[in-house]
């Protein structure tokens, strides 16, 4: 016993040496009990002697001398099988010993097994039901992608049971003249019998006429073969058609899909041109306040300016809408007629790329127009203000240097990148201009400086008045400082206005919306650990975020990277719930519970983001 509960974990080869040694252990048992019997035998024989006495032994009766003898045998025959049955019994105690051991080390991989197929169950289980999602988003496309091609098949089908039916009234005639032929080759033979019958001398004749007769029917046969075999291979030609068929149709759906992907990108230009327009229109309004006098006029070309982007806009959505329609009219004709179809597609794309291209012509010209007004305006404001400070009648005072104020830090989102590079240029000529040195003098025809700016006949018309008071001072600092102003609240109005709620509520709409389930995204060991690698800094927590949910990080940033609007909510979110989002972290990572929605969204924000 003692030796089978040494090692706990041996091998097999060991486990089964140890049974063939406790098989053969314990042989020193049977040996004892035979020692014993023997040691009975010779006290028993030599006790009998000393106590009746040889003499009185040999006068015993035979009878009494065996008796006594078998008394003598049986107790030590009773010692030997004694002690062979304890060692039999040691042995088998023995192997049951190594027995019992393997069967608790087979018991107990039954234990681990069971745990890791609770855990791979449960894995299992999560994989399933993502697998029936797909499949569910998958079915629903191939309901309607097979709702139109069952549309195409019953019509080929309609056509396929027309064709069938022209070929069994073929098949039906050709059996009848068949018929008519094989009849007509009965009254043949019955006619050449009679014949032969008649006029023996004309069977030879006869039987030449049969034989034409013969060869006629055997090409009305080959006749009647080429025209099943043309019947086979019409019908061979109607399946391909048939496949050739499904095919365009398949081919139609993807090119519908991008078609109906570059109609998307088109709306989202068309909106950004609208933010375009919209920043063009308060750039101008700022404008013509800072004007003073000439407002009015500003205001007048802005409205015209407004006026040409909105008809531009309203042209580009009434185009869009067309160029729609036509893409809509050229998958049924598609439908119909395949390639005919496909080149009327193509076509529809080139159009839309081309008006899409020139939209944005257009509006990127009347927004450089309208800074052209803009910076005109400002060379000819600053002069007029010389002239009425001279005419003052209080004495000249010593000319003090004005405090330029300091430039306002304003915080660029990256909504306002596209319409950075549409006025940056203008900005940077301007700035130019009116920060130039102080002895040059404005020149005439528009130009400032190294600022040059071409005025149209319209332009020169609207700032005719202007032009009558323009004096030859140098421009001074202020009018660097309006235009900074100026484009510093252009940057402040154009931040979003929305509340902190409605950013977090948009933001978790637009996840949910992607089939992000935000609420099963992060659970408590999960959240224990992004908690934990919290402390230790900003990229290991976003490591761990990214770590525990990789594939929901890269689809949040996929969204992100299409969408600058929801690029700078995002930014806006994670600046306003960082403080309250992390205690949330710190305060709750010890729960039970799951992420919730918005701590869930704030993580998968921070990760995407950064």
């Amino acid at each position: 016993m003692s030796e089978v509960s040494e090692s706990p974990h041996m091998q097999p080869a060991e486990a089964v040496a140890r049974l063939e040694a406790a098989q053969k252990t314990s042989g020193h048992l049977a040996w004892g009990g035979l020692s014993l019997a023997f040691l009975w035998w010779v006290a028993a024989i030599v006790g009998t002697i000393a106590l009746v006495g040889p003499e009185t032994l040999a006068q015993a009766q035979p009878a009494l001398i065996i008796a006594g003898l078998i008394a003598i045998i049986l107790p030590g025959l009773m010692l030997v099988l004694a002690g062979m049955m304890a060692r039999e019994q040691a042995r088998s105690t023995a192997a049951n010993a190594v027995v019992l051991e393997a069967a608790a080390r087979l018991l107990l991989p039954a234990e681990s097994m069971a745990k890791d197929a609770k855990v791979f169950a449960d894995e299992m289980s999560k994989a399933s039901a993502e697998v029936d999602r797909s499949m569910g988003h998958a079915l629903s496309a191939m309901k309607a992608m097979a709702a139109e091609i069952g549309d195409e098949r019953q019509r080929l089908e309609s056509v396929t049971y027309a064709s069938a039916d022209n070929a069994r009234d073929l098949s039906e005639r050709l059996g009848n003249e068949r018929t008519g032929l094989e009849q007509l080759a009965k009254d043949l033979r019955e006619q050449t019998d009679l014949l032969n019958e008649a006029i023996p001398e004309q069977a030879e004749l006869m039987v030449a006429s049969a034989k034409a007769a013969a060869s006629e029917v055997a090409a009305a046969e080959d006749a009647l073969q080429g025209r099943l075999s043309s019947l086979d291979q019409t019908g061979r030609s109607l399946a391909q058609k048939i496949t050739a068929m499904d095919t365009l149709a398949a081919e139609a759906g993807e090119r519908n899909e991008t078609l109906l992907f570059a109609i998307a990108r088109m709306e989202e230009k068309l909106e950004q041109s609208r933010k375009t327009v919209e920043t063009a229109a308060r750039a101008g309004e700022l404008a013509a306040a800072a004007a003073g006098t000439t407002g009015d006029r500003l205001m007048e070309s802005v409205k015209v300016a407004l006026d040409g982007a909105k008809d531009a806009s309203s042209q580009i959505h009434k185009q869009t809408f067309e160029a729609s329609e036509s893409a809509a009219r050229a998958l049924a004709d598609l439908k119909e007629a395949g390639q005919q179809a496909a080149a009327a597609v193509r076509a529809a794309g080139m159009a839309a790329r081309a008006e899409m291209d020139i939209s944005e012509r257009r509006v990127s010209t009347a927004s450089q127009a309208l800074f052209d007004k803009t910076q005109s305006m400002e060379d000819r404001v600053a002069p007029k203000k010389k002239p009425v400070a001279e005419a003052a009648p209080s004495p000249a005072p010593e000319p003090v240097q004005a405090e330029e104020p300091e430039p306002q830090k304003v915080v660029q989102s990256p909504s306002r990148a596209v319409e950075e590079d549409l006025f940056e240029a203008s900005a940077d000529r301007m700035a130019k201009a009116m920060l130039s040195d102080d002895d040059e003098a404005p020149k005439a025809n528009g130009h400032n400086g190294d600022a040059e700016i071409v005025l149209s006949s319209t332009e020169v018309d609207v700032f005719e008045d202007g032009d009558e008071e323009t004096a030859s001072t140098p421009l001074g600092p202020t009018s660097g400082n309006s235009l900074s102003e100026i484009i510093a609240d252009m940057e402040r109005d154009e931040r979003s206005t929305l509340s902190r709620e409605e950013t977090a509520e948009t933001l978790l709409g637009q996840l949910q919306e992607s089939g992000i389930r935000l609420n099963e995204i992060f659970r408590p060991k999960d959240k224990k650990k992004i908690a934990f690698a919290a402390r230790k800094g900003d990229k290991q927590r976003r490591s761990a975020i990214s770590q525990h949910a990789g594939r929901q990080v890269e689809r949040v940033r996929q969204r992100l990277r299409g969408n600058l609007e929801l690029m700078t909510l995002a930014r806006d979110f994670l600046a306003l719930e960082e403080s309250d989002a992390l205690n949330a972290l710190e305060n709750t990572h010890a729960s039970n519970k799951n992420a919730s929605p918005r701590l869930a969204t704030y993580l998968l924000l921070d990760a995407a983001v950064t």
